[in-house]
């Protein structure tokens, strides 16, 4: 995300400075004007190009950060300082990356940051609600607790997103392998069979003509058509990446059945299990809200959670600014109005997540195995239309006359 410089003046009427990570600079400035600031001036930080020149850098994949923050938990457990611990993670680790950045986050350390803002400046490979985490635990005197907290709901991320994965390969492998079959029948057989009916002079069935001329316009444009594809894939990130043209892409894509359905309650997994891992490390419920949102990919429900935290600071419930904004799918928003109502957000939260991974686990599942033979009987016919295509003139041409 963007990050923008800014000077300003406070409600003392002094002047105050700082950076704002946004998606664009009209959003920073409606954040700062949040924070009761008169802007006098506010840029793209040179913060930004750092960030740009570290997408084209290798990324810490969840098991490493979760490795990461395993071990530097335990170690500061048992009393062992930062620096030592990062310094004892490091000599036995050998991933060049996963080496680097330990490296940077030490250099840091001992240039007198705190950890927070240390994995911080490793621009994009810790979270931002990873970050604001370990803020807290810095501030409450129990970051080993905080980490290890951490580690665990990474792990539990980590195995959710393994689960959904593992569910969804197969269609994936089914889909490829049909039309590369496909592929190979038009590209290499087709043709031929099409070079005895040629030569036969006898009247082809509109089947095989289909058939026969759709070989040629693959053999023709096979170059053009991957050229093609390939643009269109890299011209569609660049242009998710922006964040307006990315929420209109989402709210598209939200409104068909089943990818909706796992959009949606994927990310009320992941808003459940940052909140309440930030409520738990004793983040205000303001700052937890903000951090969850934004580890939030799904926009619409990332703006919907803004929209109610600002009810929020005005002195609304939780439940009924997240009702009034319909941020939640059902079964959250009511855990969290139980929790609320009792006390145990946090739990009630962590519980919700639970059974909505346990929901979106046999829910994929089910459309795996609903999908197999549909996809199996989609192939066949495909395979059988061409077959025919080409036994037909065949038939015609060992037809003996009565």
């Amino acid at each position: 995300m963007p990050v923008f410089e800014y000077q300003a003046i406070n409600q003392q009427q002094k002047q105050v400075s700082g950076l704002i990570e946004s998606d664009h600079i009209k959003s920073a400035r409606t954040q700062l004007k949040e924070q009761h600031l008169t802007i006098l001036n506010i840029k793209p930080s040179k913060q930004s190009l750092k960030k740009a020149k570290n997408l084209f850098q290798k990324h810490l994949s969840m098991a490493d950060i979760a490795m990461l923050t395993r071990q530097l938990g335990s170690l500061i457990q048992a009393s062992i300082p930062v620096e030592q611990a990062l310094n004892t993670i490091l000599q036995n680790h050998h991933k060049k990356h996963l080496v680097k950045v330990i490296k940077h986050t030490h250099s840091q350390i001992l240039q007198g940051q705190s950890l927070a803002k240390s994995l911080g400046s490793n621009y994009g490979q810790f979270p931002d609600y990873y970050i604001a985490t370990v803020e807290l635990g810095e501030a409450s005197a129990k970051l080993g607790n905080v980490l290890e907290a951490l580690a665990i709901d990474i792990e539990k991320q980590q195995h959710f997103r393994a689960k959904v994965s593992a569910a969804m390969i197969y269609p994936v492998i089914v889909s490829v392998i049909a039309m590369v079959v496909v592929y190979s029948l038009l590209i290499f057989i087709v043709p031929q069979i099409a070079a005895v009916f040629q030569d036969s002079g006898q009247p082809l069935p509109e089947i095989t003509i289909f058939v026969i001329q759709l070989n040629e316009f693959l053999t023709e444009y096979s170059l053009t058509i991957l050229i093609v594809l390939l643009a269109l894939i890299f011209g569609s990130k660049l242009l998710l990446k922006k964040p307006s043209i990315k929420e209109k892409m989402q709210s598209i894509l939200v409104k068909i059945p089943v990818i909706g359905k796992i959009i949606i309650i994927t990310n009320a997994i992941r808003f459940a299990r940052t909140f309440s891992l930030l409520y738990e490390s004793g983040a205000p419920v303001i700052t937890a809200l903000t951090n969850s949102a934004m580890a939030l990919n799904f926009l619409p429900m990332r703006q919907a959670i803004l929209k109610a935290r600002e009810k929020v600071r005005e002195g609304s419930s939780l439940f009924l600014a997240f009702k009034q904004y319909n941020a939640l799918p059902p079964v959250t928003l009511y855990m969290l109005a139980s929790g609320e109502s009792s006390g145990q957000l946090a739990k009630m939260l962590n519980k919700a997540a639970q059974n909505q991974e346990n929901e979106i686990d046999h829910y994929t599942t089910k459309l795996v195995n609903t999908f197999e033979p549909i996809m199996i009987l989609i192939m066949g016919g495909v395979v059988l239309f061409i077959v025919l295509a080409m036994l037909l003139p065949i038939f015609e041409l060992n037809q003996i006359p009565l």
